[in-house]
């Protein structure tokens, strides 16, 4: 018995450790963001396919990039028409010069041409390395980054409330509580475990679907706003097929729930968790079933997150995490501090499941449309 206490201190020191290792990552990540982007200094080139101008202007800043902290955000004007339009009118730019490439805008300042640009963009650069970067020029006084957060908030919610990881946390506090009925502590440590399990698992996921979605976007002709265009749609479908749930549970012969079949193996997996080590690495292999109901929201926020650079990408998929696992930790802490048992937990999931799909679609629809109309 004691050997048992001993060991269960030492578990709870551990998953202590986690959380606060998990903590120090976000908060330096996000110190290390917010230096970098007070040090940064964004430019938006237009360009026009096929343009020899453009290419110079594009070559001079890759060029300008080697020697200053500078993010070079590139949009082709014939998919960005009403983009450039925006920032034509919101600098000022003569109508007569209206629709030449190409057009650069750092800071409060723009510049038309190779030449006039070449002749006068390092002296820009220069000058907003003095003020310590300047943010991205903007047609609304909108920050970029916030609307990426609130789009990745959105998404992180839907994932949080998908029916799936729900299920598997209460399936899994009901196996250890089953085994040992009196021990609410075994639960709490076990609990968190699996969810710093689930945790580590979907941050390596997300780098991989950012990594790749920046891959696509290097390595072919699409633009960012036709990728982002392609996830909007994307979303959309998966909005609609979880609305289809709320309507027909299981209409058209599938869910966007773990499949069926797979359900078996999965809670045998899951009752094999007799330990809170047991019940990492069971978070670990268990996330690999999660996928098919919760990785439509995950891509579309790993293609939102490849159009930025990878220290922004990381603080933001952190957050997208913290909120993704937040029920979790939740739940965890409900069953541990007794204000609910893991049967009414489980039975308010199975009440609520259609609504729980019908919220994931509105919002997943919703933020769909508002990414295929460039709102996100």
């Amino acid at each position: 018995m004691v050997s048992y206490k001993k060991a269960m201190k030492n578990m709870l020191k551990i998953n202590r450790k986690i959380l606060i290792l998990l903590t120090s990552i976000l908060f330096s990540v996000f110190f290390i963001n917010f230096v970098q982007s007070q040090d940064e200094t964004c430019i938006y080139l237009f360009y026009g396919p096929g343009c020899p101008h453009c290419a110079k202007v594009e070559s001079y800043l890759e060029e300008m990039s080697l020697k200053y902290p500078i993010e070079i955000k590139k949009s082709n004007t014939a998919e960005n028409q009403k983009m450039f339009k925006d920032f034509l009118q919101a600098f000022g730019v003569p109508q007569s010069d209206w629709g030449k490439v190409p057009t650069v805008f750092i800071d409060d300042y723009y510049c038309i041409g190779d030449i006039p640009c070449i002749n006068s963009l390092e002296d820009r650069i220069k000058t907003c390395s003095e003020k310590v970067g300047c943010p991205c020029p903007t047609t609304e006084g909108k920050d970029e980054r916030n609307l990426t957060i609130t789009g990745l908030a959105g998404l992180a919610a839907v994932d949080a409330v998908n029916p799936c990881a729900l299920a598997v946390l209460t399936i899994l506090l009901t196996s250890i509580l089953l085994k040992y009925p009196k021990q609410k502590t075994k639960a709490l440590s076990t609990g968190l475990s699996f969810t710093s399990s689930i945790f580590i698992c979907y941050f390596a996921l997300g780098l991989l679907i950012v990594l790749g979605f920046k891959s696509v976007t290097a390595l072919t002709a699409l633009s960012t706003s036709w990728i982002y265009k392609i996830l909007g749609v994307f979303a959309i479908i998966v909005g609609i097929l979880n609305i289809k749930d709320f309507f027909r549970y299981g209409g058209g012969g599938f869910l966007m729930e773990v499949p069926l079949g797979w359900r078996p193996k999965m809670k045998s997996i899951i009752n094999s968790a007799t330990s809170p080590f047991g019940a990492f690495f069971v978070g670990l292999v268990v996330s690999l079933f999660l996928l098919p109901c919760t990785s439509g929201p995950y891509f579309v926020a790993g293609g939102i997150l490849s159009g930025v650079t990878w220290v922004n990408a990381l603080s933001l998929l952190i957050f997208y995490n913290i909120i993704f696992v937040a029920p979790m930790i939740g739940i965890t802490l409900v069953v541990y501090s007794g204000f609910a048992s893991v049967e009414s937990v489980a039975g308010w999931r199975e009440k609520n499941i259609k609504r729980l799909h019908l919220f994931a679609g509105i919002i997943i629809l919703i933020l769909g449309i508002a990414i295929v109309f460039g709102l996100i």
